[in-house]
């Protein structure tokens, strides 16, 4: 039995090795073929910079001073040597290679045997300066580093051989005898440090004592780590399901949660009591036949879910559910805003390039005309460059996770912005009426900056001439109210939406993007501050911002 054991334990571990052997000579000869091409790409593009079309032998001796192994030969459109850097002496004698495979394909490697030096080689060839530029070299280069190896890995197989064949011959001598084995695998199972060892039967009971107290300890431990392991799968944030035989034999709080079931009325039942979802049922039906993962999105009670389904032996399937319809609205706000931002920014693209189109065919030839003209593109110039500051403004709030916070004096910063929108608020004759308190705040200067800026450049642009904004900043909020066309009951909870207008056409007279409104939602959102509308059609629009951060 001894023999017989050894010899089966050596064929293994020789077909083992020589499996290992060929695979490893397999990949390593593709490997070094692969880099043989890439190698040989990167001569041809180097020597195609070097060559202006006349210098042939400068560009040869350019190319042997990277490799000498190289051979670059320069051929005309139909076929006639012009140049070689290993036959420059004797190119007359050169047979017509238009019909050469690397010739006949520029750009793709070709390995074959050279027509003229009988070699093995490596060719590629491109078209520059209507002439071929063809590289060339052997390849025994890389054949040489393929054969080392051969030789060193063999050598190796055959000393490891020969190694597990010594160590296989000393086990075998030490072989246990059935009793001590038998006893010694249940003290394994019971992950005893003790070698039990029975000399003689008397010592039979003590030891299987001894085995029944360290089996027992075992058993205490595996219960507790099935109360730990149960504890982490139900406290795990996805739905978790396995099935054992199309029987379920375990789920989770969150399965539970999702399909509506009570464990009690769940396990041990075939999975087709899990859900009416055919799509789900169908899946794990095609998983347990076919022994294959699957993957699908399904949606159960208006959620969406991720679901892999996972065998992992013989008859035992796992299913996660994942939630991720907060992922999917997301991608839909993507796309939304994606498609909306390509459509604001065709709008004046289109203006643009009309207005230029026009000028430049002479349909607009009036000095004055083509001034007009100048001012819309400008216009719409600024109304891009605008959307786009504003979309940037709004992806950096979307992404950046942390803002540098510091106290800052908001009623200065306030003033700062009311005066650099003095210029609009004049043109308009609006009145101001401020109601500002002293107030150092917490804060991000920058956006608080951005989110006084947008509310008072809506609160100009959507007044009415002659008319009047308010202006209150306290501690716990700052209020901007204006006297202008108002929006609609409607409307009012889609204006913090991107570019949403709720008067597209004033907003394009404006120069409104549509995103103020987004950032200064975007704001509040990240520096946990709310804010409210309030807003009647022709009666003007207040925005109300409570500051929820820590302050002075």
């Amino acid at each position: 039995m001894k023999k017989r054991f050894i010899i089966l334990a050596s064929l293994i571990s020789l077909l083992s090795l020589l499996l290992l052997y060929l695979v490893s000579v397999l990949m390593i000869v593709n490997e070094n073929k692969n880099k043989a091409k890439e190698e040989i790409n990167i001569y041809l593009e180097v020597a195609a910079s070097y060559f202006d079309g006349t210098n042939f032998e400068e560009t040869s001796n350019i190319m042997l001073g990277y490799d000498d192994r190289l051979r670059l030969t320069f051929i005309d459109l139909d076929g006639k040597v012009i140049y070689d850097s290993t036959l420059k002496y004797s190119i007359e004698n050169l047979d017509n290679h238009l019909n050469r495979p690397e010739i006949e394909n520029p750009g793709e490697v070709i390995i074959r045997k050279s027509d003229n030096t009988k070699d093995d080689m490596m060719y590629i060839s491109t078209i520059d300066h209507n002439i071929y530029l063809r590289l060339a070299f052997n390849t025994s280069y890389f054949t040489t580093s393929t054969t080392l190896y051969v030789v060193v890995a063999l050598i190796a197989i055959i000393i490891i051989f020969s190694l597990s064949l010594i160590i296989l011959y000393f086990l075998s001598k030490k072989m246990l005898k059935p009793v001590d084995k038998k006893i010694n695998e249940l003290a394994n199972i019971a992950d005893a440090d003790i070698i039990f060892k029975a000399d003689t039967i008397d010592k039979l009971p003590e030891i299987i004592a001894a085995l029944k107290l360290l089996i027992n300890n075992k058993i205490s431990q595996i219960k507790e780590e099935n109360i730990k392991n149960d504890t982490i799968i139900q406290a795990i944030d996805e739905c978790l399901i396995l099935i054992k035989n199309d029987i379920i034999t375990l789920v989770n709080q969150k399965t539970l949660n999702i399909f509506k079931l009570e464990e009690e009325n769940i396990i041990g039942k075939n999975y087709i009591y899990l859900t009416r979802n055919s799509l789900l049922l169908d899946n794990i039906y095609e998983a347990i036949e076919k022994r294959i993962r699957k993957r699908l999105t399904i949606v159960i009670d208006n959620k969406t879910y991720d679901c892999n389904i996972i065998p992992f032996n013989s008859s035992q399937i796992l299913i996660s559910l994942k939630d991720i319809t907060e992922r999917e609205q997301i991608e839909i706000i993507k796309k939304d805003f994606f498609a909306n931002a390509s459509h604001e920014l065709k709008s004046p693209l289109t203006s643009i390039i009309g207005y230029e189109q026009m000028i430049l065919n002479g349909i607009i030839d009036d000095k004055e005309e083509i001034k007009e003209a100048s001012l819309k593109i400008l216009k719409e110039a600024n109304r891009m460059n605008q959307i786009i500051i504003d979309m940037l403004e709004l992806s950096n709030l979307e992404f950046s996770k942390t803002y540098d916070l510091k106290e800052e004096n908001i009623t200065n910063l306030l003033n700062d912005v009311i005066k650099s929108y003095q210029t609009k608020i004049n043109n308009k004759n609006i009145k101001l009426n401020l109601n500002i308190d002293n107030v150092i705040l917490n804060c991000n200067k920058e956006q608080l900056e951005t989110l006084f800026s947008n509310l008072l450049d809506n609160a100009i642009k959507y007044n009415k001439d002659n008319g009047t904004i308010d202006i209150s900043l306290t501690k716990e909020y700052f209020k901007i109210k204006d006297s202008g066309i108002g929006i609609p009951k409607e409307e009012q909870n889609r204006v913090f939406e991107r570019f949403y207008r709720v008067d597209k056409a004033k907003s394009k007279e404006t120069g409104g993007t549509g995103l103020g409104l987004a950032i200064v939602k975007h704001i509040c959102e990240k520096f946990g501050y709310s804010v409210t509308l309030e807003s009647e059609v022709d009666n003007g629009t207040t925005f109300i911002i409570k500051f929820q951060l820590i302050f002075n």
